[in-house]
């Protein structure tokens, strides 16, 4: 008697654990003389029945109902996603590295995403010609772009760089927090960013390029990160306004798929844990820099241990998202070789790791985009990793 009870009882749980997963599967069933129902409400029905039958039934519901799940599973799978790796560079002054990195682009067939800044494209003595929102004219947190000769050669460095497939897009200007922006000051941040490369085109682009080329090279600016990350509710209205498409300006886990946020595309960077020490960082070089030596220069002795923990930091961050659910990888840089150029090693080392692998993609933010207007209705099934995984190793 206590037997059968206890095996009554386990055919009960299994079966209502059956219906949750039937409900869960959106499943129905239709048994005979019943109208269809839920997973539930046949788990009640199958109380009423005799012992032997309720047995009898439940293996058989139990049967169908794996056979119901496999199907569900297959049906709600979508075809595994590449993986994206996006590496970018703010600022961007130095024209040395600019030629560095276009060669390291070229010889592992990467391309970048340049987030340029509009002062880099006056010299001092042109400074007053831009008017930072709430500080007025000429002022700059980074300074201005040097010479004349300077800024001529930085035209040409973003001209190869716009036609090797790079991307060149918005880092505003003068490099002050905007979070306290308003929807009008932004409105004067970008207007003036397009200005201000426009009039270097013509200025000091030596005729590389016409006025319609100039004009389109304008247009082509859809994606920005904010100065020091600072973000405010005016900034996407104004990026609205001026036909930007992405920001990349936020932070999110690691494995995000991007969405549209008031119209604008969420590409974030990523909230990480440092390899060595477990402690918490950004996927961006100074964040490594500020974590590593409070943002000061550190002994040379500690220079490589700090190259191999961005190394190995990106590594574990590539890893998790390229065996789970391919969320893109957002990595940003500065042209800045700090603690003696560790990051910008740490970063080279990851690139030539990952991005001759298979389906993995190191493209730009536009590319990225495209990929997601053309697959916005399988956000969903990405964030839950509803595709065949990569088998760990290959």
């Amino acid at each position: 008697m206590h037997t059968t009870k206890v095996a009554d009882h386990i055919v009960l749980k299994a079966t209502y654990f059956v219906a949750q997963l039937c409900q869960k599967s959106g499943a129905r069933v239709r048994a005979r003389g019943m109208s269809q129902m839920d997973g539930f409400g046949m788990a009640m029905r199958i109380g009423r029945l005799s012992k032997a039958l309720r047995h009898t039934f439940a293996l058989g519901l139990v049967a169908g109902s794996l056979a119901l799940g496999t199907l569900s599973e297959a049906q709600a799978q979508v075809e595994r996603p590449p993986q994206f790796v996006l590496l970018s560079f703010d600022g961007s002054k130095s024209n040395k590295f600019w030629r560095t990195s276009r060669a390291f682009a070229k010889k592992h067939n990467i391309r970048f995403t340049y987030f340029i800044s509009g002062v880099y494209f006056l010299t001092r003595a042109e400074r007053k010609l831009y008017v930072e929102p709430k500080r007025g004219r000429g002022r700059s947190a980074i300074g201005f772009g040097g010479t004349a000769e300077d800024i001529r050669e930085r035209m040409s460095q973003l001209w190869l760089a716009s036609t090797e497939g790079h991307e060149i897009a918005s880092h505003a200007n003068g490099h002050f927090d905007g979070s306290s922006y308003n929807a009008k000051q932004w409105n004067s941040e970008l207007k003036q960013f397009g200005s201000l490369i426009k009039r270097a085109w013509a200025k000091y682009g030596g005729g590389k390029i016409s006025e319609s080329q100039i004009d389109a090279f304008d247009r082509g600016f859809i994606g920005l990160r904010a100065p020091q990350l600072g973000i405010s509710k005016g900034l996407f209205a104004a990026m609205r306004n001026k036909g930007y498409r992405y920001d990349t300006s936020r932070v999110n886990r690691m494995n995000y798929w991007p969405r549209k946020r008031g119209g604008i595309w969420n590409f974030p960077l990523a909230s990480l844990r440092l390899a060595k020490s477990n402690r918490r960082t950004l996927s961006m070089d100074y964040n490594l820099y500020f974590t590593h030596s409070k943002a000061k220069r550190a002994p040379k002795s500690k220079w490589q241990e700090f190259e191999d923990d961005t190394y190995e930091t990106y590594m574990k961050y590539f890893r998790n998202n390229y065996y789970g659910n391919r969320a893109p990888i957002d990595i940003g840089h500065h042209f800045s070789l700090w603690n003696g150029g560790a990051y910008w090693r740490g970063m080279q080392r990851f690139a030539r790791s990952v991005c001759g692998r298979k389906e993995v993609l190191c493209v730009t933010y536009q590319d990225l985009m495209a990929f997601m207007e053309a697959n916005k209705s399988k956000i969903d099934d990405f964030q839950k990793g509803n595709f065949p995984k990569m088998k760990r190793g290959t």
